[in-house]
């Protein structure tokens, strides 16, 4: 029987390690939770899954507005533990105090190992707290877990990401199973990948599931992942499956199945295809998008800096502007998707800033929102802006419109 505190610290590490699969298979979770025998699955998978539900349950109903504090336990987990934030970056995203972090954090934590305790211990208990004495859960059941784990793991923003930092995280994960379990992986992924549109746990999800696919059905020891960016779309390869499984029992094994349906949210489409020798190999096509680039005009450096910040994590290319003078020199160096404006400022204000990029040929189809403290719709819209963004912002409203404006979902 696990006492409740050594239970917490239990649920700490694993949301620490939530995305090595080396560190979760072999978790005390695993044993305190009676999770070893899920079909189809992993125990580590299981442990993954269940951490992503309890998260997911302490996420507040859509009802309750997003500036509520009932929202911060659930924010400050998402960025730290799924997102994989640092300190600093939530801290910034969240406008918490060192202190208050810590505190907060530690509060969530706990929160989330209730969860669990109160769900799951009483299973585990019933069942002899071992994992040898636990029994399968139903198919209904693990898909339960599959299915709350892709609504949590969807929840996520959309922004842009780099491919290559994707991989290169993916495979830092999964190398020391590989190493462990005996099997090589070799590498032919160009340094210069482009970009996609997704959020960045599903994409390095996706990767990992793929990887770990080829590790359950490789062929000798040894795979090979390739990338080949063909037009809109960047192609991954991962070779030296084994011949005996076809290609329906291949899709059908768990990660492959997992990270198919993850990629159908919106990323590309993940499959088995044969090579030119018929060997069966796993192809992940995903969809990829340019670099975005957000003009931000605003008098305030405090202002120009939040922006920056927010946006600047997410993918996008920010560039700056105090005046007016500075606007024509950055419009004649770059031509942005997107500029944010501020109204209130001096010399020039930007309603006739507004009115001068619309009138302009050269600039009268960048999108512009309004961020200032005016409000003011009405007008910015009958002077062309596409949204308006009122300070003091929140940051879950900017990047929602920003990524509507840019059609990124």
């Amino acid at each position: 029987m696990t006492d409740k505190a050594v239970f917490v610290r239990y649920v700490k590490d694993a949301l620490v390690n939530l995305y090595d699969p080396v560190h979760l298979q072999v978790h005390p979770l695993i044993d305190a939770l009676a999770l070893r025998r899920l079909r189809g699955e992993t125990g580590g998978e299981t442990l993954r899954k269940l951490l992503w539900e309890a998260v997911d349950a302490l996420k507040p109903a859509p009802s309750v507005p997003p500036h509520r504090p009932e929202w911060l336990s659930y924010r400050l987990l998402w960025l730290h533990y799924i997102q994989l934030f640092d300190q600093e970056a939530v801290q910034r995203d969240l406008g918490l105090a060192e202190r208050t972090f810590y505190r907060r954090l530690q509060e969530a934590i706990e929160a989330v190992a209730s969860v669990l305790w109160e769900g799951y211990r009483p299973h585990a208990d019933s069942l002899g707290g071992g994992a040898g004495e636990a029994t399968d859960l139903s198919g209904e059941s693990a898909q339960l877990a599959r299915q709350k784990a892709l609504r949590l793991i969807q929840d996520g923003r959309r922004q842009v990401v780099s491919l290559g930092d994707v991989v290169a995280n993916a495979v830092e994960t999964v190398l020391p199973l590989f190493e462990r379990q005996g099997c090589a992986l070799a590498l032919d992924i160009p340094t210069d990948l482009p970009s996609a549109c997704g959020d960045p746990a599903v994409l390095h999800q996706i990767v990992v599931n793929m990887l770990l696919g080829g590790l359950e059905a490789a062929a000798d020891r040894g795979l090979r992942l390739c990338a080949t960016p063909r037009g809109d779309t960047t192609v991954f390869c991962l070779s030296g499956l084994g011949r005996a499984r076809s290609p329906e029992e291949l899709a059908a094994l768990s990660p492959i199945a997992l990270g198919r349906e993850l990629a159908r949210s919106g990323v590309g489409e993940l499959g088995v295809d044969r090579e030119a020798d018929g060997a069966p190999a796993f192809v992940l096509a995903i969809d990829c998008v340019p670099p975005r680039t957000i003009l931000v005009i605003d008098d305030d450096a405090d202002a120009r800096s939040l922006l920056g910040r927010v946006l600047g994590v997410r993918g996008y290319v920010i560039r700056e502007a105090r005046d007016a003078l500075e606007v024509r020199d950055a419009l004649a160096a770059m031509t942005p998707d997107l500029i944010l404006l501020d109204v209130l400022m001096p010399q020039q204000d930007g309603w006739r800033l507004l009115q001068g990029l619309k009138t302009q040929e050269d600039t009268a189809a960048i999108p512009v929102v309004i961020c200032s403290v005016l409000g003011q719709s009405d007008l910015a819209t009958a002077l062309g802006a596409a949204a308006v963004v009122q300070k003091p912002i929140s940051e879950e409203v900017l990047v929602a419109t920003v990524g509507r404006v840019l059609g990124l979902g």
